[in-house]
């Protein structure tokens, strides 16, 4: 018999609901708050869930080797775990079923291949039923920092402002050079456009706040950024600027901001409605 085709492990994928014209994201309730930063650095929801996934896999390794005692170790621990893991958030109760992580224990150590396949799939259902409910949004509302708190001086007015609000007069900069250069105003666009880039060099400072690292900071704000801004300093500072060159060297800098948007943007997006 083989038991590496036989024992199959249900995929525990993430997931969200969705339809062919919508898709749904639940707010997670406040409760899981205390398993993540700022409340806990700890991690604990989420390092359930490795263990859990790490006891799936303990036990299809060890049926498959025929080492049933360690299987049922694993199967144990997933019991365990799964239990502990239902009380923490009380509103997600009802995607727990106790009863099947039990018939899971009872399934290895009846030492039963198609017993434990078939546990082992209708308990890991009831783990991709909550992942596909509220996988995405956890991760949306809790792996990625919020810009809420996060402050920038504002180089052409000299005042703090909030993200959001910083990002408003970044863009009216930018459209108001384009309006400009487009109808052939150059004054007007060169006051424009350099109010635009002393932003944007400025963008540095708040990255700085969160990414440490330097290496992932130069990958969006690094030379290449620096380099197209200079470009187009020098193009606005020289009198009548040619609005072609200008647009290259804006295109240049637009790849840095779209390199950001990416990563930043869809999930500031979906906490700031989750907040309101």
């Amino acid at each position: 018999m083989d038991l590496k085709k036989l024992f199959l492990v249900p995929i525990l994928a993430g997931g969200v609901v969705f339809s062919a014209d919508k898709i749904v994201l639940k707010k997670p309730p406040e409760s899981l708050d205390r398993y993540y930063p700022p409340v806990s650095k700890k991690f604990e929801f989420v390092s359930s869930m490795h263990a859990m996934s790490t006891a799936f896999t303990g036990i299809r390794l060890n049926v498959n080797d025929g080492n049933w005692e360690k299987a049922l170790h694993w199967a144990k621990e997933l019991k365990k775990t799964y239990l502990n893991t239902s009380k923490m958030v009380p509103e997600w109760k009802d995607y727990f079923k106790p009863a099947l992580a039990d018939n899971l224990v009872k399934a290895v150590s009846s030492k039963n291949v198609d017993k434990v396949i078939d546990a082992t799939k209708k308990l890991g259902q009831t783990c991709a039923k909550c992942h596909q409910d509220n996988e995405l949004a956890v991760k949306l509302v809790y792996r990625f920092p919020s810009f809420e708190k996060v402050m920038i001086e504002d180089p052409v007015e000299f005042m703090e402002m909030e993200t959001g609000k910083y990002m408003e007069k970044l863009v009216s900069s930018l459209k108001a050079l384009k309006v400009y250069l487009m109808q052939g105003e150059p004054e007007k666009a060169q006051e424009a456009g350099l109010n635009f880039v002393e932003r944007a060099r400025q963008l540095r400072s708040m990255c700085s706040k969160c990414h440490t690292n330097k290496l992932s900071e130069e990958l969006i704000v690094g030379k290449e950024y620096e380099g197209a801004l200079a470009k187009m300093e020098e193009l606005l500072s020289a009198g009548k600027p040619d609005k072609n060159e200008v647009f290259n060297a804006l295109g240049k800098v637009a790849v840095s901001c779209s390199k950001c948007h990416n990563v930043h943007l869809v999930p500031a997006v979906v906490r700031e409605a989750f907040e309101k």
